[in-house]
């Protein structure tokens, strides 16, 4: 009997532990449906910085000074301005861009060196220029003919041979004028071009208009639709307006406000040998004169001058441009300072001047300075040379 139990409890543990290692019934989940979220936009932002001063207004008295009394090996003098210049090479040092007016012709020393009227200024000028860091030139100015074709062609032969420059305005052939010139930089497409109001009634060969860029709206129109829509910025150096006026001409205005329409991003002026304001046309920048680099002009106002600076920036979203604006512009005042025999020329920021230097030149900064932002226009700073 005790066996029989047993058996049966045997049987009835072994059917317990079957029963509880039995695999349970699979349940089925119900699917769960993934969102489908769009990918966050890929935005990038770059930027370029860009510096400019007006003329290289280069009187006798400033090539005299410059002159090492050694010679080449054709004999002609050797000029050395880059001593001019000291402080200019370490404010623009940091800049992507660097422009300035040629303002007198770099027609060849055979030619002969000569002053106004009709200068001729030694090669030097330019190659110390770019020496110091400067790399766009405007050659456009009613002194490219000053020595007639032969020192138009040589300028212009001159300066496509100097390496890393953006010159403009004028060229030995029709080819050169005409081509669609593209520079990129820091992922920012560009272009330059310039003009000049006219060449003081000197002739330019007929045939060979390409020697010197003539302003007409036409023309301006014709070039900038042919590149606007290949660059993200396009600049235009205009050499115009009326010599020794702070105020912008009627006419200025009227070619700024025409450019902008036509979708330029910045105009860079000069010519006036005076400072003029720089302002915002729409969302064009124009600074209107950047005055006398360096001269041997003897008026106050003709030896102050501007050193102006903005930047361009860019965004994209996904690969594509979204937005081109100009921001951080500002401009400040600089001084051609020399002594009274006309030598010892240097270009000195106000903020490096002293009474010993320029009696009152603080004074002269305060009555210049407004000039800068006539409209006082928030997004122009002035005084930023430390």
């Amino acid at each position: 009997m005790k066996k029989f139990k047993y058996v049966l409890l045997t049987i009835f543990l072994s059917l317990t532990l079957v029963g509880c290692t039995k695999e349970p019934e699979t349940i089925q989940k119900p699917e769960v449906q993934t969102p489908n979220i769009p990918a966050e936009p890929v935005v990038e932002t770059t930027s370029l910085s860009v510096i400019g001063v007006g003329d290289a207004l280069i009187h006798n008295g400033v090539y005299i000074d410059a002159n090492t009394y050694q010679r080449d090996s054709n004999g002609y003098y050797i000029y050395d301005f880059t001593k001019m210049f000291t402080y200019i090479k370490d404010i623009i040092a940091p800049y992507d861009l660097k422009f300035y007016n040629q303002e007198t012709v770099t027609g060849g020393k055979n030619l002969g060196l000569s002053n106004y009227p009709n200068f001729n200024s030694p090669d030097e000028i330019g190659l110390d220029l770019v020496k110091i860091g400067f790399n766009m030139v405007n050659l456009a100015s009613n002194h490219t003919m000053d020595k007639y074709e032969a020192g138009a062609t040589y300028s212009a032969n001159m300066w496509k041979n100097v390496k890393d420059v953006y010159a403009v305005g004028n060229y030995s052939s029709w080819e050169e004028r005409n081509a669609v010139r593209i520079e990129e930089k820091n992922g920012i497409t560009y272009t330059l071009l310039g003009y000049t109001y006219g060449t003081n009634g000197m002739p330019v060969p007929s045939g060979k208009e390409y020697l010197v860029n003539l302003y007409s709206d036409e023309q301006a129109k014709k070039d900038i639709e042919k590149v606007r829509d290949k660059v993200d910025v396009v600049m235009v150096s205009m050499h115009w307006g009326t010599e020794y006026t702070h105020v912008p001409t009627a006419e200025q205005r009227r070619q700024a406000k025409f450019l902008a329409d036509l979708g330029v991003d910045v105009i860079i002026g000069h010519h006036s040998h005076t400072i003029q304001p720089i302002e915002f046309v729409d969302d064009t920048l124009v600074i209107y004169s950047l005055g006398n680099f360096i001269s041997a002009q003897a008026e106050e106002h003709q030896r102050v001058g501007m050193i102006a600076a903005f930047t361009i920036n860019k965004t994209t979203t996904d690969g594509v441009t979204t937005d081109i604006n100009i921001s951080d512009v500002k401009g400040d005042l600089i001084w051609t300072h020399r002594t009274s025999w006309y030598t010892n020329f240097e270009v000195i920021p106000f903020s490096k001047l002293n009474n010993n230097l320029l009696w009152g030149y603080q004074s002269i900064y305060e009555r210049y300075k407004p000039v800068i932002n006539k409209t006082n226009d928030s997004r122009i700073q002035t005084g930023f040379i430390s």
